[in-house]
Formats: C-alpha cells, sequence, structure tokens
C-alpha cells in the first residue's frame, strides 16, 4: 500500500499544472457568467445562488470534474524526467490503484476548490449586486448571508451530504469515477470504446441515485432499474479488471 500511495504521489506532482490550469479556468467562465448576468441582464439582487442556476454551473462543475480527472490521468504519462506512471517499479495493481488514487485525490480537490472559489466570490459578487441595484432602483434590500446561498444552491444540496446514503452514494461515485476514469486512460485504440460505454451507463446509473436517494424505498422498485444498476456494476468491475490486464501485458497508452 505505501509503494502504491509513493506512485500515487508521484503522479499527483507530475499533473497538478495541468489540474492548476483547468482549475483555473473553471474559476474564471463562472465569474465571468455570474458578472454578466448581474451587469446586463439586470439581475442584481437576485443572489449568487441563482446566478449559479440560471448559469447551469452545475453542468459546468460535472464537465469540469471529468475534465479533472481525465487531465490527472493524461499528465502522469509525461515527465521531463523521463519516469512517468509506466516506468516506475509496481506490479500491474499498484500502478493501476495509484492512477485511480491520483484521479480521486484531483476530484476531491475540485470539490473543495468550488466551496472555497464560491465563498471568495460571494463577497465581491454580493457588493456589486447592492451597488447596481442602488444605482437602479435607488434602493437595494438586504442581500442573504454566505450561510442562505449556499443552502439555496442546487449543486451544494447534492455534495453537502446531509444523510448517510447520501454520503454513501457521494463517495462511491468518487470510487468508480477515478476507477473507471483510470481506466478509459490506461487501455488504448478500440479499447476505450466499451470502456467509455461502460462509463456512460453507470453514471446514468448515478444520476438516477442522487435524484431518489431522498427516497430509499424508490430505488428498487423498478426490476429493469435493478438489472441496469446490476449490469452497471458487473461491468465496472470487469473493465477495471480489463484495464490491470492491459497493463501486465503491456497494452497501454
Amino acid at each position: 500500500m505505501k509503494h502504491t500511495l509513493t506512485l500515487a504521489a508521484w503522479n499527483f506532482r507530475l499533473a497538478r499544472r495541468y489540474l492548476l490550469a483547468l482549475w483555473g479556468i473553471f474559476a474564471a467562465q463562472q465569474l465571468a457568467l455570474v458578472v454578466f448576468r448581474i451587469c446586463w441582464q439586470g439581475a442584481a439582487g437576485m443572489g449568487l445562488a441563482s446566478h449559479c442556476y440560471v448559469t447551469m454551473q452545475i453542468f459546468a462543475y460535472l464537465g469540469f470534474y471529468l475534465l479533472t480527472g481525465l487531465a490527472a490521468g493524461l499528465a502522469t504519462r509525461r515527465a521531463r524526467s523521463g519516469y512517468t506512471w509506466a516506468t516506475l517499479p509496481g506490479t500491474p495493481g499498484q500502478k493501476f490503484g495509484a492512477k485511480a488514487i491520483t484521479i480521486a485525490a484531483a476530484e476531491v480537490v475540485f470539490v473543495a476548490w468550488q466551496f472555497v472559489w464560491y465563498i471568495v466570490e460571494f463577497y465581491p459578487v454580493t457588493a456589486l449586486e447592492v451597488h447596481l441595484a442602488r444605482k437602479l432602483y435607488g434602493a437595494a434590500l438586504p442581500p442573504a448571508n454566505l450561510y442562505e446561498q449556499v443552502v439555496a444552491n442546487n449543486l451544494f444540496s447534492r455534495l453537502l451530504p446531509r444523510r448517510p446514503l447520501q454520503l454513501v452514494i457521494l463517495l462511491g461515485i468518487l470510487a468508480l469515477s477515478a476507477l473507471l476514469l483510470a481506466a478509459l486512460d490506461t487501455v488504448r485504440g478500440w479499447r476505450k470504446l466499451p470502456v467509455f460505454a461502460v462509463g456512460g451507463l453507470c453514471a446514468w446509473q448515478c444520476f438516477y441515485l442522487v435524484t431518489v436517494e431522498q427516497h430509499p424505498a424508490w430505488i428498487f422498485t423498478s426490476a429493469s432499474r435493478n438489472v441496469a444498476m446490476a449490469l452497471a456494476a458487473v461491468l465496472a468491475v470487469l473493465t477495471v479488471w480489463w484495464a490491470v490486464r492491459s497493463i501486465r501485458r503491456g497494452e497501454t497508452c
């Protein structure tokens, strides 16, 4: 386990510049869209949570979440010193596990970055809203505080676990996305297509679980849905096995 974590730390070191650039782009687009809506669409006073909802930041977050995992995997192939995840010593299972841990760690840091950036942009955005509201209407209503804007945010309502089942689902999604993205980055050529298909099936089932987790009795009410979830779980396990086998046989990118 120690060797696997050492490989993961090396991988993260290789990927840090790509990840920082990606997260900077995410923060810039979020702030730019929010400011655009406030200044040019007359939405001053609606609150940061409303602006993030209208500008569809939840979908931007999901896209950058996946890009974070892909960037963490792609960056581990290159190093000026010539050492990458494939050239360092270790068993195929250790190498694959290290790559998955790197991707999971990058995704966790990205989630934390979204929270931090939301807090950072809340105060200047609120000040801009108050200023424009007073300029346009002569007065401004007292703005909502940070806690109210966090609670009202549709993304944070899914990222902040409020129930044990929600926490289990979030951790499962984190592990599953890290494993499948590591598998997608490991295999090469036409082998990426079935991995991509399995990832799409698993993502659809995860979306369903996040949607209905407030009503646990609804999860297993449909026979077709139960079959789809079981199939997704089996295919995910086979995909991970296939990726480890590809490393053992040298059929990697």
